[in-house]
């Protein structure tokens, strides 16, 4: 290692020291000598900009909370903000997968079922003039607890289906639907 490559690490030794600290003024400092050579790192692992730069932001995220944890005799502090950054890219292209994968199940579930949206009490619904209001109050729900409810309430999946088809445990499921419907009778009501 190189004298400037030494003062360099220095340095960011100091600022993650400070970083640990709570200082904003640091992780300003950290971000700007870091940030576009952490940003060209997940440009390379992922192929998306805008992914790239939401990985950047949860590894700046990341940082802030674990500054205190870094130690120089196990690692480099770029050594350790790249590992970092790594994690938090294999971490959102999993989810991004599942994600995907669950997008498809549910395709394939509304395929396989299409004359059971007709009869169904909640298509009814859906016609009547709430429902309109149900349909903004389902959309405020994430993804995967939006296609549990329609699964259930909609197609009449049992939670052990549903918890199959979405990859989660059963009692996972359970909660999402509990919870979801307290968000969707708060959400309607008057």
């Amino acid at each position: 290692m190189t004298a400037n490559e030494m003062a360099q690490a220095d340095e960011l030794e100091r600022l993650l020291s400070r970083v640990a600290l709570r200082d904003q003024s640091a992780l300003e400092a950290l971000y700007s000598a870091c940030a576009g050579r952490l940003n060209g790192i997940a440009r390379k692992l992922v192929h998306d900009p805008d992914l790239a730069n939401d990985v950047l932001q949860e590894t700046f995220l990341q940082i802030w909370h674990k500054a205190g944890e870094y130690r120089r005799d196990l690692g480099e502090p770029m050594t350790w903000m790249t590992s970092i950054l790594r994690y938090r890219t294999l971490d959102r292209l999993r989810a991004d997968q599942r994600e995907k994968k669950r997008r498809e199940q549910y395709q394939e579930v509304r395929a396989l079922f299409p004359e059971s949206q007709a009869s169904s009490p909640l298509s009814e619904l859906l016609n009547e003039a709430n429902g309109a209001r149900l349909g903004l109050c389902l959309n405020q729900l994430e993804l995967p607890r939006r296609n549990a409810i329609l699964m259930a309430y909609y197609y009449g999946f049992s939670r052990e289906d549903i918890a199959s088809q979405l990859e989660q445990p059963v009692n996972t499921i359970k909660s999402w639907l509990r919870r979801s419907l307290v968000r969707l009778s708060e959400c309607l009501a008057p």
